[in-house]
């Protein structure tokens, strides 16, 4: 009997190891992968539910634009997002050159366009072995809010680079404070984009479960082309959304709901990226 209770007792175990996943993991945990010599810290955003958007009234929300309405969202996979945003030297050693204005190893790629992007994303997935792409907008904002419900995960001098600090150019990624979930930069430094189209409307339509904008909308969008900083332009093609904000933008364009857009062709020295990884089932 006692043999067979331990043995019972061993195949349990060894079941509880391979049945348990991801879903282990609590939010904000860390890991680190290593390509060519470069680590790529990512953190861990589980599944959950947030309300996304912005209510009525928030501070820096345009209200005449009406395309942050707030609805819950529930996202049944969690994922893993890179605590900073791509870096040059991330770029670098995967793409073999470096096309931003304001150099340095360490401060966010930008001048990048989407197509780039996602060449980017299938050659570090070869590099890592894991499936890398560029975050949905729903992802972005829930990993950006970490749990948080107002305009900034936090006070936003204290985590982002934006037009009142950064001294009109990008920093270095991870100087500023992180989120509660340890992702910096969410705020500032330089838009990053995500991997739905933009849509004005779209929150009025969008599915609560794991909502993605995958349908092209309809040239031209009704994205306006004339605000301050914006980093759209003239192009014969629908725009993509970008979040977070820029160095060279407001403290009401750096708030969590902010969506913005740009044109596939696009290269702007305050457009960058961030990626996620997204875990497989034998993972």
């Amino acid at each position: 009997m006692r043999r067979f209770l331990i043995s019972l007792l061993f195949v349990l175990i060894v079941c509880a190891a391979l049945t348990s996943g991801a879903e282990d993991f609590k939010a904000g945990n860390r890991k680190v992968l290593t390509v060519d010599g470069i680590e790529y810290a990512f953190r861990w955003c589980p599944p959950g539910e947030f309300m996304m958007g912005s209510p009525e009234g928030e501070p820096g929300r345009d209200n005449k634009k009406n395309d942050e309405k707030r609805h819950q969202v529930k996202l049944t996979q969690g994922f893993w997002m890179l605590e900073t945003e791509v870096t040059q030297e991330m770029w670098e050693s995967v793409m073999g050159e470096n096309p931003s204005e304001f150099k340095g190893p360490r401060k966010p790629v930008e001048k990048v366009n989407w197509e780039e992007c996602q060449s980017f994303c299938q050659k570090l997935s070869g590099k890592l072995g894991q499936k890398v792409q560029i975050p949905t907008e729903a992802q972005w904002e829930y990993a950006c809010r970490a749990g948080t419900t107002g305009a900034y995960a936090g006070d936003l001098d204290s985590m982002a680079w934006y037009e009142k600090n950064s001294k009109e150019m990008t920093h270095q990624v991870g100087q500023k404070e992180p989120n509660a979930w340890g992702l910096h930069d969410m705020h500032g430094n330089v838009w990053e984009m995500c991997a739905d189209w933009y849509g004005s409307s779209y929150y009025e339509v969008s599915p609560m479960t794991d909502p993605e904008n995958s349908t092209r909308p309809t040239f031209p969008s009704p994205l306006p082309e004339t605000e301050k900083g914006s980093i759209v332009v003239s192009c014969a093609s629908p725009p993509r959304v970008c979040r977070g904000g820029a160095w060279d933008l407001s403290d009401g364009d750096c708030r969590s709901a902010k969506r913005g857009g740009f044109y596939r062709g696009s290269r702007n020295c305050s457009l960058g990226l961030r990626v996620i990884l997204i875990p497989s089932q034998d993972q």
